[in-house]
């Protein structure tokens, strides 16, 4: 027994020295490795880029922008040609001219991603003092919403919005009936809490081509059960788009993960606008495409060099850039803002 006693202490040593020994060769091969493989990399390089980055982001808008400025001259600044698409958006459909003389503004916003412009839309409407402003901003992108949400809850509650709500969902905008309880129960709101001045409008910026069916679904739910006036920026497939073209548009937009029959006519769409149950006579579309693909084109490849010395690729956007310079070239697709009013109520 006593014999057993004095073997512990000799085995746990054993087990210390082994353990020891173990490490020892693990790190001994680790450095054998490691130290070949970092001579491979000049210790100065410009790695360190990732150091300078402030983080977080200010902005992280995404569309195709509006690249020419209000005085015609072109915009080399991403985050200000998305800005000016929205803009030019909320201009072509009086949305704030109306809302400054009612005061009273709600808007249902599709694809929203990390939440520029819901922040935008929320700055406007402190800045013009609409009172009774109630906002729902929809993505279908988790990361996205976790982001926007973030940032909407952080520079909103620095406003001072009068009667105001804003609220980001994590959410299908494209499927209504695919809603959870506390969307519905936020849009639902809209309508139910509206005074008789109240403008509603279901906004698209630069989303509405990935709906999946289609977008007549949606196009329904704002003009039936929300009586919403619409107003979009798409793509819109040319009258004028030869056979092999329209082909070629299928296909790439196939690839972009878009629904078969995502880009339609003005005149399609003008039925599905009608169909859904918005007022024929009050149906706009201004075709912007001068305004978008070139500039974006051009951006992605300035863009592209400027990160080049770093290391850097824009990756997938290169692609993009090849494909909107397509579009841009042969016409066949049309970057468009398209605007709906709502039936007026019969007496």
């Amino acid at each position: 027994m006593s014999h057993s006693l004095h073997a512990v202490p000799d085995f746990w040593k054993g087990v210390l020295l082994g353990a020891s020994g173990c490490t020892f060769t693990i790190l001994f091969f680790t450095l054998a490795f490691a130290i070949p493989f970092l001579r491979q990399k000049d210790v100065y390089d410009n790695d360190h880029w990732k150091l300078n980055v402030k983080v977080p982001f200010t902005t992280m808008w995404m569309n195709m922008g509006y690249w020419t400025n209000t005085d015609g001259l072109h915009v080399t600044d991403f985050e200000t040609a998305c800005r000016n698409l929205l803009l030019e958006v909320l201009e072509e459909a009086q949305i704030f001219k109306d809302s400054v003389q009612s005061s009273a503004l709600a808007i249902l916003d599709l694809g929203v991603g990390c939440g520029d412009q819901s922040l935008e839309l929320a700055r406007l409407v402190n800045d013009l003092g609409v009172t009774g402003y109630c906002y729902a901003g929809l993505t279908l992108n988790e990361p996205q919403h976790r982001l926007a949400l973030s940032r909407v809850q952080l520079e909103v509650s620095k406003l001072k919005l009068v009667d105001g709500t804003v609220e980001i969902f994590c959410a299908d905008a494209a499927n209504p009936d695919t809603w959870n309880a506390r969307v519905k129960s936020a849009v639902r709101s809209m309508v139910e809490h509206k005074t008789s001045d109240q403008h509603r409008w279901v906004l698209a910026l630069d989303s509405m081509y990935h709906f999946f069916p289609s977008r007549e679904p949606i196009l329904n739910y704002a003009a039936k059960n929300l009586d919403a006036s619409f107003v979009a920026f798409d793509l819109l497939l040319s009258d004028e788009a030869s056979f092999r073209q329209r082909l070629l548009v299928k296909l790439i937009g196939l690839m972009m993960g878009c629904p078969a029959a995502a880009f339609v006519t003005v005149a399609d769409y003008t039925k599905q606008l009608v169909d859904a149950g918005f007022d024929e006579k009050h149906i706009r579309f201004r075709d912007i495409t001068e305004h978008v693909f070139p500039g974006l084109v051009s951006h992605i490849q300035s863009q592209n060099e400027a990160l080049r010395p770093l290391g850097i690729s824009v990756g997938k956007f290169k692609v993009a850039a090849k494909v909107f310079g397509w579009f841009a070239e042969s016409k066949a697709l049309r970057g468009t803002i398209v605007t709906a009013r709502k039936r007026p109520k019969i007496q």
